[in-house]
């Protein structure tokens, strides 16, 4: 013989231990990233600019004028021009590498950062176990006890009807789920305030493409006014530096956020190996049963 009964409803259910075989998360996605009020303080030993190189160039203009003032009711004679002569380049000039003795102190406060459409890989699977949870309105339908049947010696049944009963407590020593997936969480907004990194040791930073740095300087007019004619020559030079790549090492950073949002996260999962022990089930109704 079977119990079977069309639903099963359990109020409360403690589950001392939960231990998740795997768990794979992602890919995550997130809608934007807002960073406010951030500051780093960098310090390191050294850097280096690896095969650095300069390249100058001077731009050249020749400006000049004639004036000759006259006596009214005459007018004044003025006429000039300027004339582009191009520019003028040196190098590149090879500097090799340069090193950059006790970067101290280097302070840096970002107001607002905003990245958008992020985007993260899986996860690769990790353990996680879950101690003390509690789980609230469980309900089961079409439950039979036992899957085998079983037998009352000395006493022949042919069916047994019941409603109303309630079991106070019981126990299941073990469950386990091989798979356990579902939709994507969707978090329309997650943010976290107040986060600080008391010290962090880098032992190296290095970029992964070479750097561009331009540099305009401002342009001097050197020249003469002799009244008559003026004459002036205009020079802005302005320089080129080159580097491979730009290393920093054994370098200590501390930084502070004020705050962290992420809008719009989509978070995919897997549990894989769910085990539930030391199940206690507080109550337990069965609304209907019949034994046959």
């Amino acid at each position: 013989m079977k119990l079977k009964a069309p639903a099963l409803n359990v109020q409360q259910a403690s589950i001392q231990t939960i231990d998740i075989g795997q768990v794979v998360i992602g890919p995550i996605t997130v809608g934007n990233l807002v960073l406010s009020n951030a500051d780093f303080t960098i310090s390191a030993a050294n850097g280096v600019l690896t095969d650095a190189s300069i390249s100058i160039s001077i731009h050249i203009s020749v400006e000049w004028s004639v004036f000759i003032g006259l006596p009214w009711p005459f007018d004044d004679i003025s006429f000039g021009d300027t004339y582009d002569l191009g520019s003028i380049g040196f190098g590149p000039i090879n500097l090799g590498n340069v090193v950059i003795p006790g970067l101290n102190n280097i302070h840096l406060h970002i107001p607002s950062l905003t990245a958008q459409q992020i985007s993260i890989a899986p996860s690769s699977p990790v353990t996680i176990q879950l101690n003390n949870a509690i789980a609230d309105n469980i309900n089961a339908t079409n439950f039979t006890l036992p899957s085998q049947g079983f037998s009352l010696a000395g006493m022949a049944l042919a069916s047994v009807n019941g409603s109303g009963l309630g079991v106070p407590a019981a126990k299941m020593d073990q469950a386990t789920i091989g798979h356990l997936h579902g939709a994507s969480v969707q978090i329309p907004a997650f943010s976290l305030g107040n986060l600080n990194m008391a010290a962090a040791q880098i032992p190296s930073v290095s970029s992964s493409a070479p750097l561009n740095i331009p540099a305009i300087l401002p342009t001097q007019s050197p020249g003469f006014d002799a009244g008559i004619l003026s004459l002036y020559v205009h020079l802005t030079p302005s320089a080129l530096m080159h580097i491979s790549h730009l290393e920093i090492t054994n370098a200590n950073a501390s930084a502070t956020v004020g705050n962290v949002a992420l809008h719009n996260v989509t978070l995919p999962y897997d549990v894989l190996n769910l085990k539930l022990s030391d199940i206690g089930i507080n109550t337990m109704t069965i609304p209907s049963f019949n034994v046959a």
